[in-house]
């Protein structure tokens, strides 16, 4: 599934593109860096099928939404999620995040709390990506030494080698809707306000059921990392996809689905 885009402006006039199909209780889809809403075909079509509103933005700098020269920040990520949900009227929503896009919605609920939010799934994200003396769980081989260079591309950060080859189903469906998004160098501080960001002290006011979900053999986080998560929110469970890397809603869609229909299922009034 991969909907005609739709279109609406933020309050410092940015034009941003989402898919919205089905009907009933809505789920918001945040893709992370370089992702788009198409990459949630997976996850919209089964959505859908079950009787939801599949809604995936694309975020600024992402696919046909606009390229301004401001705003890269997380911060103000998470506030055109909240104009999103303004601008189409919704007061209960399921918020699904993947990699940089759990931690556009951990800025929405700092900025604006839970009020509209029922649940909230996040996928192979760590609360704070750089490793220092106070945190180990941070993205692998980045630390305040060489962040720089990682977001510019100069240093290799995390373990590649661990990502299982992506399966058939996967590259059919960069084939389809096109791969990782490209970027110029002027998009650098967007991704440096990610890495930057500690969303540690947030996970305490996340007070709406929770699934953390990542994969055994991610490339960017350690496990441990995710525990450490699942135990700062107030109501978490975690699932470790024993065949995916950063993404298990690709690699293992079917049983990722499952498992992601149960939770929203589960919190939904």
């Amino acid at each position: 599934m991969s909907a005609d885009p739709k279109f609406f402006h933020t309050a410092d006039g940015v034009q941003l593109a989402y898919e919205d199909a089905g009907s009933g209780p809505a789920v918001i889809l945040v893709p992370g860096f370089s992702c788009i809403a198409a990459h949630w075909k997976f996850q919209q079509e089964a959505l859908v099928s079950a009787g939801y509103r599949a809604i995936a933005v694309n975020l600024r700098f992402h696919g046909p939404s606009d390229f301004p020269a401001t705003g890269q920040r997380i911060s103000r990520l998470g506030a055109d999620l909240a104009e999103l949900i303004e601008h189409l009227g919704l007061n209960d929503v399921a918020l699904v995040g993947h990699s940089m896009g759990v931690s556009v919605c951990l800025s929405y609920i700092d900025l604006f709390g839970t009020e509209k939010v029922r649940s909230f799934a996040a996928i192979d994200q760590s609360p704070k990506l750089i490793n220092d003396e106070t945190w180990d769980w941070g993205v692998r081989l980045v630390d305040w030494s060489n962040v720089w260079d990682s977001v510019n591309g100069r240093f290799a950060w995390g373990d590649p080698s661990r990502e299982p080859e992506a399966p058939a189903h996967v590259v059919n469906l960069f084939e389809e809707v096109g791969g990782f998004w490209n970027f110029p160098e002027s998009v650098v501080p967007l991704l440096a306000d990610h890495f930057a960001a500690d969303w540690r002290d947030v996970l305490p006011r996340v007070d709406v059921p929770t699934w953390v979900s990542t994969g055994r053999f991610s490339p960017s986080f350690p496990i441990e990392g995710m525990e450490w998560m699942t135990n700062a929110l107030p109501n978490a469970s975690l699932s470790v996809f024993e065949e995916s890397g950063h993404c298990p809603h690709w690699n293992e869609p079917e049983k990722f689905n499952g498992e992601l229909l149960a939770f929203i299922k589960s919190s939904t009034v």
